[in-house]
């Protein structure tokens, strides 16, 4: 494994996936991608910017997100702790953060930053996960 300033890990997730753990300053970021085969989204580096916590990604978009499910461009983020992950969508979680993300005029690969959590004092040294999502329709 290479180091450098942060460390990428890969774990093993149900259905054979792999999700990446990127971790920085005693924090980790779980990915939650299934749309892994249409928008590839790879970690570059987490940082913090006043109250801020963000982490800074490449996008990469393979193919249509109506190929993977989807019935528009945007696609859906969440961050939230990584431990409410599976009660998430149930009410026995909650987000931290969320937002839609629009790809109609993104080609290729691009840089993107999401914002995970605007108090990051609340965070600091807990496990987070970034959920992507297709946007439901409106």
């Amino acid at each position: 494994m290479k180091k450098y300033a942060v460390e990428v890990l890969f774990m093993s997730a149900c259905a054979g996936m792999f999700l990446p753990v990127f971790a920085w300053g005693g924090t980790d970021v779980n990915i939650d991608n299934p749309l892994a085969e249409c928008v590839d989204i790879h970690p570059v580096h987490c940082q913090e910017m006043d109250n801020l916590t963000i982490l800074k990604t490449t996008v990469t978009l393979k193919k249509s997100t109506g190929e993977c499910g989807c019935f528009s461009t945007l696609i859906n983020y969440t961050s939230l702790l990584a431990q409410d992950v599976e009660g998430y969508g149930r009410g026995s979680a909650y987000s931290l953060q969320e937002g839609n993300i629009s790809l109609a005029k993104m080609q290729g690969r691009y840089p993107f930053s999401f914002v995970l959590s605007v108090d990051n004092q609340s965070v600091r040294d807990q496990k987070l996960a970034l959920m992507i999502r297709c946007t439901p329709p409106l």
